[in-house]
This record gives C-alpha cells, sequence and structure tokens, in this order.
C-alpha cells in the first residue's frame, strides 16, 4: 500500500534548495522522517539518479539515492567511501553477518541494520566516525548530481522505519545546502579543465620526467591512471571526494602533466537575457546548431541569479527591457567577482550612437538585432565573427537556421 503525501510542490531549475529547506523547516516545522521523493522532469546531466529520495529522520537528512533507505543502500554507500570493507574477506564477514541477523516479517526479509553495523564496529571493520563521514559525502554527490539544474515534482512520504533503521543523527539540512552550493562554485570554476569526471586522463609522459614529482609520486600516478580509467573510477578506487579528485587532477593539468581525453567536449556556455521569448527561441537555436551550450533568461529581474548558476563564457543582454535594462544588469553583474572578465554584449534593435558609446563605455561589445528579413544574414555574421572572436570553438561548422527580430 503506497504512503500517501503530506506535502508536495513542483520546482524550477534552480528553485529546489530553497523549496527544500523552506518546506522542511517551516511547513514540517523540522520535525518529521520520512523521505523527500524529487522527481525530475528528465534526467539530470550526467546522473542516473532520477528520482532522489532524501531521507530525514527528525527533520535531519539520513541518507539520499535513488532508492529508499536499505541496508543494500548504505552497504553500496560505505563500501565506496571504506575501501577496507571491499575487502573479499570482509565482504565474507560481512555476509556471514547479514544472513545471522536477517528475519521475516510479513514474508518480507529484514535486516537488523544497527546490529550488524555494531557487529561491524566490533570488529574494528568500520566506525562511527566513518560511516557518517561516508553518507556526507554520498548526500554531497547526490546534491552535485541533482539539486540545482532539473525542474520537477517533489513530495513528502512519512516513513516512521527510519526511527529503527538510521544509522546516523543525521545532518542539518540548510547547512547541507549552503555546503552544496559553495561545491556548485567549485565545479562552475573546474568546468573548463574537468568538463566531466566520466573523462580519461592521459599522462604527458615527456613533462612527468622531468617534473619535480618523486619517484613514488610518478609511480601513484601512473598506477591511478592505469587501463583509461575515468575520473570517477579514479575518485571509486581512491574512496574520496569526487570533487576532490576533479581539483587535484585540474592541478596536474596546469602544470601540463597530463590531459583529459575527452576535455575537448567541453562547451562554451552563452548566457542571453531578452524579454522576448521568440528571440531567445530563435537565438538558440542558431548558436545551438553551431555547438555552443545556451542558457536563457526572459526575466531581467532574475537574470543575475540565473547567470550566477551558470559557467558563461559570454553573455548577451538586450538593452531595453521593462523595469530593468541591460545597463543596470552590466553594473549588477561588474560587482560579481566571478563574472567580471566574462565578456558582455549588448543587443539591441536601435543603432543610435549614444547607446553605442555607453555599451563600449561599460566594456561592453555592441551587437544590433536584426528588424527585418534583410538584416538577418548580416546580423547572423556580426554574430558569428563575435563568438569566434570571444568564446571560441574547436568546431563550429553547422548550417546556420533563420533568425528574425520579432520587435
Amino acid at each position: 500500500m503506497a504512503i500517501p503525501a503530506i506535502y508536495s510542490f513542483a520546482f524550477q531549475a534552480q528553485e529546489l534548495p530553497q523549496k527544500l529547506n523552506y518546506a522542511t523547516q517551516d511547513l514540517l516545522e523540522g520535525t518529521h522522517t520520512g523521505y523527500w521523493l524529487c522527481e525530475f522532469s528528465a534526467a539530470p546531466k550526467n546522473s542516473l539518479i532520477n528520482p532522489l529520495y532524501i531521507a530525514l529522520l527528525e527533520g535531519r537528512v539520513v541518507f539520499s539515492g535513488n532508492q529508499p533507505f536499505s541496508w543494500t543502500s548504505l552497504l553500496e554507500t560505505l563500501q565506496c567511501y571504506i575501501p577496507r570493507l571491499r575487502h573479499p574477506s570482509v565482504r565474507q564477514t560481512t555476509l556471514t553477518l547479514e544472513r545471522k541477523l536477517t528475519s521475516t516479517h510479513q514474508n518480507t526479509k529484514r535486516i537488523a541494520i544497527l546490529k550488524l553495523l555494531n557487529e561491524l564496529r566490533k570488529l574494528s571493520l568500520v566506525s562511527s566516525a566513518e560511516i557518517t563521514q561516508a553518507l556526507r559525502l554520498k548526500i554531497l554527490s547526490d546534491f552535485d548530481q541533482c539539486l540545482f539544474d532539473d525542474s520537477g515534482q517533489a513530495q513528502f512520504l512519512p516513513s516512521p522505519q527510519l526511527h529503527i533503521e538510521s544509522p546516523i543523527p543525521g545532518f542539518d539540512l540548510e547547512t547541507l545546502l549552503a555546503d552544496a552550493q559553495k561545491r556548485q562554485t567549485l565545479w562552475r570554476n573546474l568546468q573548463s579543465q574537468v568538463p566531466s569526471m566520466e573523462c580519461v586522463p592521459v599522462l604527458k609522459t615527456e613533462a612527468i620526467a622531468r617534473s619535480n614529482l618523486s619517484i613514488q609520486q610518478k609511480r601513484r600516478l601512473e598506477s591511478l591512471v592505469l587501463n583509461g580509467k575515468t575520473l570517477n573510477d579514479i575518485a571509486l578506487t581512491l574512496a574520496q571526494d569526487s570533487l576532490e579528485i576533479a581539483k587535484g587532477f585540474a592541478k596536474l593539468i596546469g602544470e601540463g602533466l597530463v590531459t583529459l581525453d575527452g576535455s575537448a567536449a567541453f562547451v562554451p556556455e552563452i548566457v542571453i537575457v531578452d524579454d522576448s521569448p521568440i528571440i531567445l527561441n530563435q537565438f538558440k537555436q542558431l548558436v545551438t546548431t553551431w555547438g555552443y551550450q545556451v542558457k536563457l533568461s526572459q526575466n531581467p529581474a532574475t537574470a543575475l541569479k540565473t547567470i550566477l548558476h551558470s559557467n558563461p563564457s559570454i553573455i548577451f543582454l538586450d538593452i531595453n527591457m521593462p523595469e530593468i535594462t541591460g545597463f543596470d544588469l552590466v553594473k549588477q553583474i561588474r560587482r560579481q567577482p566571478k563574472l567580471a572578465s566574462v565578456p558582455l554584449v549588448m543587443l539591441t534593435a536601435e543603432k543610435t550612437l549614444s547607446n553605442n558609446w555607453r555599451a563600449q563605455w561599460g566594456g561592453c561589445k555592441f551587437l544590433s538585432k536584426p528588424v527585418v528579413m534583410q538584416e538577418v544574414s548580416r546580423f547572423q555574421v556580426e554574430l558569428r565573427e563575435l563568438l569566434e572572436e570571444l568564446a571560441p570553438l574547436q568546431v563550429s561548422n553547422q548550417i546556420e537556421p533563420h533568425l528574425v527580430q520579432e520587435k
């Protein structure tokens, strides 16, 4: 029998963290035990997690994953971050304990999870601190993949069983979300060097031979990248946080010791802010055929938030928008340290010298949108030249669809 949801809400991209925190702390009063079931409209990019279950014990997060908490899902997490639990002899010991502590209730087998963990502690195979750290890393990894970029529906499902199954008191949700937000910034900063954890690192043998690395460090590095392991594989081998692995290899890439097979797959991201949905869609259709990633913002009031949650190589701003103009946004953007050097291009249907001068004064480029059909080709050529100058692609030889100015 399905457990009825006691609260639900829809969310757009970037909204889930704030809505989760509000619903947990204010509507559920931070005391409920159960699961937030988050179902995404599309599978989150680079993730196999859909749906995402977030387990709460009296309002504190104790687990996350693509299924409810169980001994199987817990053991997978512990083996991921505690290497000794992968050893064949330890696996056999664990299996023996599982059989000993499994009971049958209403034709359903249940493992006494807390008793099993206690036995593993007695054998010095795992500690409480290791369990807590493993679960925290698992939750943050899931949040990295799912929490920010997708829309969907969330509902809370009560589950009193977590009271007798949870191995930890849990983590404060607001603190976890703040940590996850900081990690998003770090991931964005790493993206140009580490576009995906599925990339395969390749050693630059001559550079390594000339480097100041010790013999042990060189051997260690060689063993890590053996047999075409991806960065995710290496993180699993070392039982480390994938973000730390990405940071470590970004440093090696910066020192010229490693390249990534697949790093050429990094695609510059364009952000365009315009209050016309027609212009946004036509612009997106055009530049995506050239090979760019595109993020759109129709609401100038929330545009800065969209930009900050992106990793833009270039930003296009319509000048003439209601309430907040493109020039207002330039000021907001330039106050953000991470955006200070991102090229800005001002878009307008006007061709006045005043607007052109003001754009140049703001350290921006200026591009006139086509007003009539005859200006489309000119616009496409000028846009392509700007992109090749400010955000070049490795390869860009696609067919260009028509872009017609709507306003």
